[in-house]
């Protein structure tokens, strides 16, 4: 017999999912498409049994502090001081999230081509392999942008935002971490102005990856505009005047030092017109799946686990039902319209010509759109 639940994907939403139905007792498989070994690109986790573990790798206090400066090399001002938001890399989280699920609740290098709906109504999945597995009393889409089970929930699509990042990295074997250790600390440094945005982040094991970020086209490079395998040639490209030419003297140190591999990071967001449709017979979506958003607040991977802690509850509650998805995404749908608007408006403020003004005023305002209260 097959299990009563499928959880299509195991990121963090997938995983804190079966992590929380194990606690539950309620039977359930995970089909993810990597192998074990590869990295993935709160109260959650307490609810799965794995809080402690993350508290093995969590960083908190300084690492949640973000500094802001303005291109032109001007430290303005702090923010995310007392944020109970910490700070985990996505392998590590990985793995705290796996110490949760039994190993053979899991199955890798399993990856779902597509989905439909068989003879009996029923979802059927379709992998990569050639087979096919049905009989599920719901299928979980936890696979993120590209999702295989959307379609089954809802014709809407995640739009792109007009915003696509380049991520460089500056490893602790680099003669320039340590200044740059010396300027960024151990929390994210923003540097906004001129319709760019540069975010800089140290990670668990002491790298820092740094994003680049610009308003253009989402299949960047186009037309062979630049090589992202020759290095050389990528530093030049972002050095030009109209990329991060007129930055700081500051910003011109750190793309020399900065190295590859060099991949980009395209934004979308769901439209949240959208974020209305009807429960769908034997299908639901949670993280990004079911609100991709842009990660101008900082909420998007505590969302999406949010999700797997109340679908979860749901099920517990209401049993393995359309009443329990339903109301799922009852409370799912308004959390997500919110999250999504105010991550597009402060996108918008940190993409101005005059930017971080505007970000700044807002910041300092009665209604910031980073918000401090978090119910993770």
């Amino acid at each position: 017999m097959v299990p009563e639940i499928a959880i299509v994907g195991g990121g963090p939403s997938g995983l804190a999912l079966a992590g929380v139905l194990e606690q539950y007792g309620i039977d359930y498989v995970v089909y993810e498409r990597s192998r074990e070994d590869v990295p993935p690109r709160g109260v959650v986790l307490k609810e799965a049994g794995c809080f402690e573990e993350f508290k093995k790798y969590a960083r908190g206090g300084y690492a949640t502090i973000h500094w802001l400066w303005d291109y032109e090399g001007n430290k303005l001002f702090p923010f995310g001081e007392g944020r109970d938001s910490p700070e985990i890399d996505r392998a590590q989280l990985k793995r705290v999230l796996l110490s949760s699920v039994p190993k053979h609740k899991i199955r890798w290098s399993a990856g779902v081509q597509s989905s439909s709906r068989n003879e009996n109504g029923e979802v059927q999945l379709n992998f990569t392999d050639g087979t096919t597995t049905s009989g599920f009393k719901l299928v979980v889409g936890a696979d993120g942008l590209r999702s295989k089970i959307r379609h089954l929930v809802t014709a809407a699509e995640p739009q792109y935002a007009g915003m696509v990042f380049l991520t460089l990295f500056v490893r602790p074997s680099n003669s320039y971490h340590a200044d740059l250790e010396q300027l960024a600390g151990q929390g994210p440094m923003i540097v906004t102005g001129k319709r760019k945005k540069i975010w800089i982040q140290r990670q668990g094991d002491s790298h820092y990856r740094v994003d680049f970020g610009w308003l253009g086209p989402e299949d960047f490079p186009v037309n062979g505009e630049v090589d992202l395998s020759d290095e050389q040639a990528v530093k030049k490209y972002l050095l030009r005047d109209e990329h991060f030419g007129r930055h700081m003297p500051l910003v011109h140190d750190l793309i020399n030092a900065s190295e590859g591999p060099f991949r980009t990071w395209p934004l979308y967001y769901f439209p949240t017109e959208h974020l209305n449709w009807q429960p769908a017979p034997g299908a639901t979506l949670i993280g990004d799946a079911a609100h991709v958003t842009t990660p101008f607040v900082g909420d998007g991977v505590n969302f999406a686990m949010r999700d797997s802690l109340i679908l979860a509850q749901k099920l517990k509650q209401f049993g393995v039902s359309s009443q329990a998805v339903a109301e799922y995404e009852k409370e799912m749908f308004p959390y997500a319209i919110d999250v999504i608007t105010r991550s597009v408006a402060s996108g918008e403020l940190f993409f101005a010509e005059d930017s971080p003004k505007g970000f700044m005023k807002m910041m300092a305002s009665d209604k910031p759109l980073v918000r401090f209260e978090l119910d993770y």
